[in-house]
């Protein structure tokens, strides 16, 4: 048995938060019914690439699940979420704050016909917050996006993969409250929220006492030392060293012709920078194959930096792939599994709009036409 299996949940969400916290659960074993408006569904599906008519992320995060259509607007569509709560484990949404409640599914009326009930809330700043943000508005906001220098605009979503990571633990953490309590909860994991972990280091260098010795974060692990950072090769093509640790950067030190610098390799300030001056110079006499190899060889931590399609080839994350079926009998790679150890791939496609409505309310004794 996988962990969650049996636990339901009630998937009201839209977008990739909720998408990483959905095929989190569904890959603990859970069942994950996703509720989505009889328009245009999860607004993902459209999203290009499109596979077969979906688009191919929606493809990738919602194997594993069930799409009932439901219009949440209507007092018919009310009715049956409320039927389908009482019988759930989870409800996760991530809907503008007071929305459900104007609705009648909010989490009072809810958790009224269902004690269990834990009730999960992917806001922007809370749902005691009217405001409005994305991931770029709070990565930018909290200070995260400052520690990209060089660039605006971040092609990854930050706040958005890390509230669905969040979450998931917060799901789970209720999960056996509830165990113990017999009793759901609320949850309330806000956006806002997602670049904390990154950015709990550099909050207490900045709320540290002035005139304290220089941040670590702010200084080795921001490229100021020679030994962690970003080099650029004789064809122009670049790498990534971490050779924090002493003995990787001595030995490192040797190859680049610089034996004297062999114990430099945590230097910062001025120290520092000469130090990298002169590590920039070695690496940009040989091409970056010249410097992997020699890495390889040694086992050092000197990698390559590579494009998204380079990284889905290489052959260290070749077992983080996994190959879903296609309704046409095709197959879609992306990545997963994301908890290797339950590494259970869903055997099913990830749902047609609506496919499983008629089936799962006549289950669970819904009568929303």
């Amino acid at each position: 048995m996988r962990p969650l299996e049996g636990t339901i949940v009630l998937d009201l969400t839209r977008m990739l938060p909720g998408a990483v916290l959905t095929r989190m659960l569904v890959d603990l074993g859970a069942r994950v019914i996703k509720v989505e408006d009889p328009g245009m569904g999860d607004p993902m599906r459209s999203a290009p690439p499109i596979v077969e008519g979906v688009g191919a992320g929606f493809r990738a995060f919602m194997r594993g699940t069930e799409s009932v259509c439901l219009d949440l607007r209507s007092p018919e569509g009310a009715a049956g979420l409320r039927q389908l709560a009482k019988q759930a484990d989870v409800l996760i949404e991530s809907f503008r704050p007071g929305t459900l409640e104007r609705w009648g599914v909010g989490y009072d009326r809810l958790s009224a016909l269902n004690a269990g009930l834990i009730y999960c809330s992917l806001s922007g700043f809370g749902t005691d917050s009217p405001r409005v943000a994305h991931d770029l508005n709070l990565v930018g906001l909290s200070g995260l996006l400052a520690k990209f220098p060089g660039t605006e605009m971040p092609h990854v979503q930050l706040a958005d993969v890390t509230t669905g990571l969040l979450a998931s633990s917060a799901v789970l953490a209720a999960l056996l409250q509830r165990h113990r309590t017999h009793r759901g909860m609320r949850l309330d994991q806000p956006l806002a929220a997602a670049p904390l972990p990154f950015l709990t280091w550099a909050w207490a260098d900045a709320g540290a006492p002035a005139g304290e010795t220089p941040a670590l974060l702010g200084t080795l692990l921001a490229g100021d030392g020679a030994s962690y950072g970003v080099y650029e090769c004789a064809d122009g093509l670049k790498l990534v060293v971490g050779a924090i640790e002493p003995k990787f950067w001595a030995e490192l030190a040797q190859g680049l012709g610089l034996a004297e610098l062999a114990g430099a390799g945590l230097a910062v300030g001025e120290e520092g920078a000469r130090v990298r001056e002169a590590a920039a110079a070695a690496f940009k006499a040989q091409p970056r194959e010249h410097w992997l190899a020699f890495a390889e060889a040694r086992n050092l931590p000197v990698t390559a930096i590579h494009t998204a399609d380079e990284g889905f080839h290489e052959p260290g994350y070749q077992a983080r792939q996994e190959a879903g079926p296609l309704p046409g009998g095709g197959t879609l790679t992306s990545a997963a599994p994301y908890l290797p150890s339950f590494a259970h791939p869903p055997a099913r496609p990830a749902p047609r709009l609506g496919a499983d409505t008629d089936r799962i309310l006549a289950e669970f004794g819904v009568n929303a036409r």
